[in-house]
């Protein structure tokens, strides 16, 4: 395993054998053997432990194992402790995204203040097959479905030439020791229900599933490079211009697959599959339909698709214009309007809010509650204070915490996902309606 792991590490990663390496080391099996191997390759090497404070002792008995591997190792370790929790609530992300989101920028810190050259992640051939998975069911195109990169930039995954079986059968053989995670054991995350259900089902199926999808990874990657090539042959299609960048759209038109050419050339601006299908659905529509991202605003212009940066404020409201087709910032919100009322039925549902048009007034704001707001609750009769409603409908506190409400006029109009306000319901006399999805 020794010689396969520095052919993988030269041929596949690009690294240099006297490289100075950062090796991320949580202390499981994977990060315990990627240590191990490049001890025995004789390789220069730092540890960097992250401590997330998710699973109480459990997190520091990862710490105190690290720090002392690092000691028998007669290596430097660096520790770092994060208020994981605060930061998902904070940034308004997942536990899983937030814990992803700090290992990474501490590790990229680590690299630039210390001179590695590299830094390692313990991913292995399982990883590789679970990933792709887990963006299948995300949507994800063609560069989800490609599974993990050996190696992007600095940040390299020397381990995934190895399955999970020959790194468990390499650290029996060498005696190695390591900590179980006990979160792994549980399928509520998404991950392990794929690791754990998903995978040895497909496998009844094909016994060589993993080996086969890895293959049709391969495939999928020259597929993308293909999918470049095609897409750079294309004078004109993509230009940039004063820091904007810009589509033309009657050439996009003419593309095959154009759906495909469109997140090729999008992908790097926070879009996904969906928005990529209501951006197409927008081209033939009057100019001045807007899609937001977390990071860019995309512009339905007469003859292209403009793309330009867009400063986020951290700030808790944003304002909606009538042209605004999707809200992905603070909130994942698809707004449509409605002429045709000819067999519409308004929906029930709570993450769906049908508006009355003609009763807007136009830029909407989107904000979250605050004490002394009060809305006519549709289905109820007069006014009643939010706050009131709230405690009628018996909402936990943190959910309280993390509500919005969009208002017209300083009038409330929705409590997102909770109810509308009556005022601004659907009646005989509505000729237009605003349909508000939104996307948790």
């Amino acid at each position: 395993m020794l010689d396969d792991f520095k052919k993988y590490l030269t041929a596949s990663c690009g690294c240099p054998l006297n490289s100075r390496f950062l090796l991320t080391v949580s202390g499981g099996i994977d990060s315990v053997v990627m240590a191990a191997l490049f001890q025995s390759a004789g390789l220069e090497f730092t540890f960097a432990h992250c401590n997330f404070n998710l699973r109480g002792a459990e997190s520091d008995g990862d710490q105190l194992f690290v720090q002392q591997l690092a000691e028998k190792m007669e290596v430097l370790c660096h520790i770092r402790s994060f208020d994981t929790r605060q930061y998902a609530l904070h940034n308004r992300i997942s536990i899983q995204m937030a814990a992803r989101d700090l290992r990474y920028a501490w590790f990229d810190e680590l690299a630039r203040e210390n001179n590695y050259a590299f830094v390692a992640t313990g991913h292995n051939k399982n990883d590789v097959v679970e990933t792709m998975l887990l963006n299948l069911t995300r949507g994800a195109g063609l560069r989800g479905l490609m599974g993990i990169r050996p190696r992007v930039d600095r940040l390299i995954r020397p381990l995934l030439f190895a399955t999970r079986q020959e790194i468990m059968q390499f650290a029996m053989a060498n005696d190695l020791q390591w900590r179980e995670d006990s979160s792994n054991a549980s399928d509520k995350y998404h991950r392990n229900n794929i690791r754990h259900n998903v995978i040895p089902a497909l496998e009844t199926i094909n016994p060589a599933f993993t080996k086969s999808a890895i293959n049709t990874m391969g495939l999928l990657e020259q597929t993308g490079k293909l999918l470049d090539y095609f897409i750079s042959g294309i004078p004109g299609l993509r230009t940039e211009k004063s820091g904007q960048v810009l589509i033309d759209m009657e050439m996009l038109k003419s593309i095959p697959a154009k759906e495909i050419v469109l997140f090729e050339l999008l992908r790097n601006y926070g879009v996904n599959q969906p928005v990529i299908a209501l951006i197409l659905d927008s081209i033939n529509a009057i100019p001045g339909k807007q899609f937001h991202t977390h990071s860019h605003t995309i512009t339905r212009d007469r003859h292209h698709l403009i793309v330009t940066t867009r400063s986020v404020p951290d700030t808790a409201e944003t304002t909606i214009d009538e042209d605004t087709a999707l809200l992905i910032y603070p909130l994942h919100l698809v707004f449509r309007t409605i002429d045709d009322l000819s067999g519409f039925i308004i929906p029930h549902e709570n993450n769906m809010a049908a508006i009355d048009a003609g009763k807007l007034t136009y830029p909407l704001t989107l904000r979250r509650w605050k004490k002394g707001d009060r809305f006519y609750p549709l289905g109820l009769r007069g006014s009643k204070k939010v706050s009131d409603f709230l405690i009628n409908i018996k909402m936990p506190l943190p959910d309280k915490q993390d509500l919005w409400i969009i208002e017209s006029g300083g009038n409330i109009v929705w409590l997102v996902n909770q109810r509308i306000d009556d005022r601004f319901k659907v009646t005989a006399g509505t000729r237009n309606i605003l349909l508000i999805t939104y996307n948790s």
